[in-house]
């Protein structure tokens, strides 16, 4: 078992307390034993600890709390996610390529690849050195996935699409299906456009759970390093995403929109096409947005506002009401007074 002291040089904290203490797990605070630690987030240093049973807390550079053993970090949250690794190592789905794989003869599979039962890997794919694939993954022809990478049970990577280094994408989730492109004949029948372009999905990017990346007419939907989308999220074909960003559930992008890096939307957020958001906006839950913000902001609403505005109109909006019955009685006090 490790010791605290221990522990804190594997998360690059300074130790209050007994370094001796030996700690066998890790917990949320209300749940924590002798032997846990816990965290405390940024901002909430005032805790009610004399209902705490944890072993020892982690907590941020400077923190006043008062407690038997402590590890004091730069960030409690990252030193709190690595531990969760160190206590809970991810366990290897399979071992090898399963017998019931279907792997092409033109397929390039690096050193120490896992393939779980029943998935298939179509012709001249590539995969690289130590990634693991699930049982059921269906990888078309001529796709690149780079190393380290880990793909759920049930995904789709349809042909020509190219993943980086340790890319996670969870189960269920479709990259590179068809963009939603028609046309309208005279008579108004839809007719397909073909969708030949690529979808391009950086380093250290996860995708979600049933989650679908389209492919472009002719050109590529890219996803930047380390994007990060949540489960059910709609990215459209030819979509460009900048690096850091993040996605919550249930948003739906349009095609050939372009977003810039570090943007943060909220769920349910629906982006129109042809759209360009700039670096470091944020985008509230549930936002429509109609056209392009060119600078970094907080916006929100439907269409979308910048953040202060839409608070105000919503303050409005909720007195709507109150408002009409004084318009209404200003309204018969004009009369009255027109009528003397």
């Amino acid at each position: 078992m490790p010791k605290l002291k221990e522990i804190a040089a594997l998360i690059g904290g300074e130790v209050r307390g007994d370094g001796s203490l030996e700690i066998t797990g890790i917990q949320a605070m209300a749940a924590a034993g002798p032997s846990d630690i816990a965290f405390i987030a940024r901002g909430k240093e005032n805790p009610d600890i004399s209902c705490l049973r944890a072993g020892a807390l982690i907590v941020a550079e400077g923190s006043p709390l008062a407690y038997p053993a402590v590890v004091c970090v730069p960030d409690p949250q990252l030193a709190f996610a690595r531990l969760l690794e160190y206590f809970h190592p991810r366990r290897p789905f399979c071992s090898g390529v399963s017998a019931s794989a279907a792997i092409s003869e033109t397929a390039e599979l690096a050193v120490n690849i896992r393939i779980g039962p029943f998935s298939y890997v179509g012709e001249n794919s590539r995969i690289g050195a130590n990634s693991e694939i699930h049982a059921h993954v269906t990888i078309y022809r001529d796709v690149q996935i780079g190393s380290d990478c880990l793909i759920y049970s049930n995904v789709v990577i349809r042909e020509n699409v190219e993943i980086g280094n340790r890319v996670i994408i969870h189960s269920g989730a479709v990259i590179g299906a068809d963009g939603f492109g028609f046309g309208r004949a005279a008579d108004g029948t839809a007719v397909k456009i073909p969708q030949k372009g690529k979808v391009i999905i950086g380093d250290g990017c996860e995708i979600g759970a049933n989650t679908c990346i389209d492919r472009s007419t002719i050109e590529e939907t890219v996803l930047a390093e380390n994007v990060k989308l949540d489960n059910l999220v709609q990215i459209g074909h030819n979509v460009h995403i900048g690096k850091n960003t993040a996605i919550s559930a249930q948003t739906g992008i349009s095609g050939s929109t372009r977003i810039g890096a570090q943007v943060i939307m909220g769920g349910q957020v629906g982006i129109a096409d042809h759209v360009q958001i700039a670096d470091g906006v944020m985008i509230a839950a549930k936002s429509g947005v109609t056209g392009s913000v060119k600078t970094k902001m907080i916006i929100a609403g439907i269409p979308h506002q910048e953040l202060a505005s839409w608070r105000k109109n919503m303050v409005l909006a909720r007195n709507l009401a109150e408002w009409k019955e004084k318009l209404h009685l200003m309204e018969k006090r004009i009369k009255q007074l027109e009528e003397k």
